[in-house]
């Protein structure tokens, strides 16, 4: 267990980004691969002042857990997998980061550690399909979500039952569930968001041959139980095909996502983040100007923060009136590691934006102080 001994600091502070007067903090500066992770939610607990990261100190070896904590301006080394990390999750109410430890053969553990005193708990369990996404939780802890590979080219969500240490398959699907990202409403945590990437090819391993087909990827519901199913007007026909990237507005019930797959200047013109409600009939432009990739929206359901390409400027803005500010450059290459794409979020008291940037040509984590009274402009 990570001890206050064994902590250190790593923050530079960077530049003020002069329009609008954020400071800019490099949160890590070991010379290693250190990810704030995805920006579905935010890896924080309740008041802000610790996040959870990942770092690794090759590609393909093994991953570390720390923590920041910006009120001290130390990282902790919470733990480490040879074998790797995945599943990552917050607890809906952030007391608590999750994540599954993988351990020899097909045996893992999936991990619940306190933010405040890094306190673990671990549920073990031994060989069945291995999960292979982002977790999810429902807020009073019992069932915690994942997707896994079944075989002969077939999908299932997961749903593990922490209370009675069990786990079953609640949801079956073909190759175009490949890349279900599935994330549980934060509010009543019963509605469970899937990705289809209709069209999409895979090997007899599960391995990605074609990601997604010509018509594009789309959103789906199903309930905890893995019915109910409901399909969203999200993709074509409704709207452009899905990016992939999307996420819960905080617990009103709504989606935020982006779109993309046609000319930039089509969508930068009509607007390429959205917003749907199951049962509506139509999804909402959120806001337009500029080609949103990755997007965040904040724990009280006021504001989002997305990248943009090509430039991977940070932005935010609100989600009622549209109205958005560029509020700093995170000078990120937009590559292929995934660590090299910002995927920022908003920290649960609005007062951060976490993201990752490889500007020193190594991949760090970085924080924007929101300036005061930037955000309550954006909602005049």
């Amino acid at each position: 267990m990570a001890t206050f001994e064994q902590s250190t600091p790593e923050m530079i502070i960077r530049e003020t980004y002069a329009p609008t007067g954020a400071q800019i903090f490099q949160l890590t500066s070991c010379p290693a691969i250190n990810s704030n992770i995805y920006g579905e939610v935010p890896y924080m607990d309740a008041a802000s002042r610790y996040l959870m990261f990942i770092r690794h100190h090759d590609s393909v070896g093994s991953a570390h857990l720390w923590r920041h904590d910006f009120e001290r301006r130390l990282v902790t080394k919470v733990g480490e997998s040879g074998r790797g990390m995945r599943g990552f999750a917050v607890s809906p109410n952030h007391s608590a980061f999750w994540y599954i430890d993988q351990l020899d053969g097909e045996s893992y553990d999936i991990v619940r550690t306190e933010f405040e005193t890094l306190e673990q708990t671990r549920w073990h369990f031994d060989g069945g399909p291995q999960p292979r996404t982002m977790g999810s939780l429902t807020p009073d802890e019992r069932y915690f979500i994942n997707s896994a590979y079944l075989g002969n080219k077939r999908f299932g969500i997961l749903r593990f039952d922490l209370q009675a240490g069990t786990r079953e398959v609640i949801w079956e699907q073909g190759e175009d569930m490949c890349n279900a990202h599935p994330q549980l409403e934060p509010g009543k945590g019963q509605d469970l968001l899937i990705q289809h990437n209709r069209g999409a090819i895979i090997d007899d391993t599960g391995r990605h041959l074609v990601l997604v087909g010509e018509i594009g990827a789309t959103l789906y519901l199903v309930d905890i139980n893995g019915q109910n199913h409901r399909t969203l007007p999200v993709g074509r026909p409704y709207t452009h095909r899905c990016q992939g990237h999307q996420t819960w507005i905080g617990k009103t019930g709504e989606i935020l996502l982006t779109v993309g797959g046609a000319d930039r200047e089509e969508l930068i013109a009509e607007g390429n983040l959205w917003a749907v409600r199951p049962g509506d009939e139509a999804a909402r432009v959120v806001a337009k100007g500029v080609y949103f990739d990755h997007p965040n929206a904040s724990r009280d359901g006021r504001f989002f923060v997305s990248d943009t390409s090509p430039d991977a400027r940070i932005v935010v803005g609100s989600i009622q009136t549209g109205r958005w500010e560029v509020l700093c450059e995170s000078g990120s290459s937009l590559s292929i590691p995934q660590y090299t794409h910002p995927h920022p979020y908003l920290s649960p008291d609005n007062q951060w934006v976490i993201y990752n940037s490889d500007r020193t040509g190594i991949p760090h984590v970085y924080a924007a102080r929101i300036p005061e009274g930037f955000l309550e402009a954006l909602e005049a």
